[in-house]
């Protein structure tokens, strides 16, 4: 068998300077990365690996300039390895970052068989994340459903407009010092944050890396001193021994469960007998609205109160009920912008309230 040569090439411009374009891109490709089952090492002696395998070995890396890698496509097979460059070139637009892939394989016979590899691997796959359900889908994860990025650190860091649902939903647990509360999908834990103050211990979970980092740090004193932990997890299998917690919150979450009747077993698992939840709904009037605008709306599932009501009581909770609760005074007291507030007026915050037996 030949080989054929190879030689793919893609770039995209950014406003960016170019050493602050290789950082940004340096954390993204991480994440991407690991999101994919592959691992980036960076710096000068870093590497890409797949399991146990090294894809790629780092052969140069300069910040704000090149990062080389020596490739291989193969596990199987011994064979002459590829090399792929990104490099960051300053333009009149900030920088162009151009990945391009340049060797040969002994894999792909001919330029039938490179047509085909390219047109599935790479042709198909781009196009398709130009599409709008696949594009949707990437908006909707990145900005709500799994959030990541430095525009998602900044706003739930400090997300003013879920402040008036946090206090809401704060005033129903009634915390005190002896709680020990349990938040599924903490963003980046400015609810716990407002949480502790009770004096209250705490745990939590999110799925995405990036809020699970952020919550930490958000709330790194109350991890020193041992009354909270976060950590990455998924809401139906939560990492917690039953009868744990005395009460358990959840804001902005449910609507993007795959499966929220299995979430809402495990919390009621990891209560104690009489332990209470206090969940914030997913209003089916929020649809195409400033709270639930496309192409998240489009992806949420939205649930009517007897709807709610009925969730909980499949999962094993009693007493639950769901209550709605008029934002505005919270919305006045956390800044609200005044043209904004008509959001929070008016029994608007659908707040389940269960109990286990």
């Amino acid at each position: 068998m030949g080989t054929t040569s190879i030689t793919v090439s893609t770039s995209i411009e950014l406003a960016l300077t170019p050493m602050m374009a290789f950082t940004v891109f340096c954390q993204e490709l991480a994440i991407a990365l690991e999101q994919t089952g592959l691992h980036l090492e960076p710096g000068k002696d870093g590497s890409i690996s797949e399991g146990n395998f090294q894809v790629g070995r780092v052969i140069s890396w300069v910040p704000g300039e090149v990062i080389l890698f020596q490739w291989h496509q193969s596990s199987w097979h011994e064979e002459e390895p590829t090399q792929i460059e990104i490099r960051f070139t300053a333009s009149n637009d900030g920088t162009r970052i151009t990945l391009t892939q340049q060797g040969s394989s002994q894999f792909i016979s001919g330029p039938d068989e490179l047509a085909g590899w390219f047109a599935s691997t790479m042709a198909a796959p781009l196009l398709k994340a130009l599409a709008p359900v696949t594009f949707g889908d990437w908006l909707t994860d990145r900005q709500a459903r799994r959030p990541t990025g430095s525009q998602a650190r900044e706003v739930y860091r400090d997300p003013l407009y879920h402040y008036p649902n946090f206090y809401a939903l704060l005033a129903e647990l009634a915390l005190s010092s002896d709680d020990y509360l349990v938040e599924i999908g903490c963003g980046g834990g400015a609810l716990l944050k407002e949480a502790l103050k009770s004096g209250c211990r705490a745990a939590a979970i999110d799925h995405s890396v990036d809020m699970v980092r952020l919550a930490q740090e958000v709330n790194a004193e109350a991890i020193e001193k041992g009354r909270l932990r976060i950590q990455q997890a998924d809401a139906a299998q939560l990492p917690f021994a039953a009868t744990t917690f005395t009460c358990a919150a959840m804001t902005g979450v449910l609507g993007f469960l795959p499966d929220a009747l299995s979430a809402l077993k495990e919390i009621q698992r990891v209560l104690v007998p009489g332990g209470r939840l206090v969940m914030l709904g997913s209003d089916p009037a929020l649809r195409g609205t400033l709270a639930a605008p496309e192409p998240m709306a489009s992806r949420l599932h939205f649930y009517t109160d007897d709807e709610l009501q009925q969730l909980a009581i499949q999962s094993g909770f009693s007493n639950a009920r769901v209550v709605r609760r008029d934002l505005a005074l919270f919305a006045q007291q956390v800044g609200i912008p005044q043209e904004h507030r008509f959001l929070f007026t008016g029994p608007v915050a659908p707040l389940l309230l269960a109990q286990k037996d």
